[in-house]
């Protein structure tokens, strides 16, 4: 199973029917943003696997740290069921490189 990581689904209002076809076609959504899960539309909660709420989106660690969170969460489950590591088809990242 693919898993996507969705970087502020609920924004604009109508980015939740992607997670929702993404959902029909049997992807793990995996959603980053940065409203309450109670808040988020009834559709986009049942399209999503996981949510991770960060206090900003513009918190570049913050989303880094969420990022990370899915991707050892989700490399242990694929691994335990004797995969080798875990198939990400897309990350989306909307911030610039950290600047040194």
């Amino acid at each position: 199973m693919k898993n996507v990581i969705f970087i502020s689904p609920n924004f604009p209002v109508n980015y939740w029917q992607f997670c929702h076809e993404l959902h029909c076609d049997g992807v793990n959504v995996l959603g980053i943003g940065d409203q309450p899960y109670d808040e988020l539309l009834f559709e986009l909660k049942n399209s999503l696997t996981e949510y991770y709420k960060v206090s900003s989106l513009e918190n570049y660690d913050e989303v880094y740290r969420a990022v990370a969170f899915f991707i050892l969460t989700f490399s242990s489950q694929t691994m335990s069921t004797g995969w080798s590591r875990m198939p990400i088809c897309a990350v989306t990242s909307i911030f610039p490189p950290a600047s040194a």
